[in-house]
């Protein structure tokens, strides 16, 4: 993490910034993870992703015309998830009320 920043001294120009000492907050990113490593997942909950593409697979491979609706499916949850996202950048751009 940054311990000093450059700002600039009152009068001066850039060049001759002078580094004063500012702590700077923790991201909350940082607390995220680091509430994650404290109390981490369980071995059932990181199995279970594969094990459900193994029996995907299973399906699959005795009923092909399985993928074309999970690729359907897919498609329309990538509009809902891109339709999301567009409307939560859509609030962060446009100034408060």
């Amino acid at each position: 993490m940054l311990e000093d920043t450059m700002q600039q001294a009152p009068g001066q120009s850039w060049p001759s910034a002078v580094p004063r000492s500012m702590p700077m907050a923790m991201c909350p990113m940082a607390k995220a993870c680091d509430r994650m490593m404290q109390k981490p997942p369980s071995r059932f909950v990181l199995m279970l992703p594969g094990a459900l593409l193994i029996l995907l697979g299973v399906f699959i491979f005795f009923e092909p015309r399985i993928v074309v609706w999970l690729a359907g499916t897919a498609v329309v949850l990538l509009g809902i998830m891109l339709l999301v996202m567009a409307q939560l950048i859509g609030r962060l751009r446009s100034p408060p009320r």
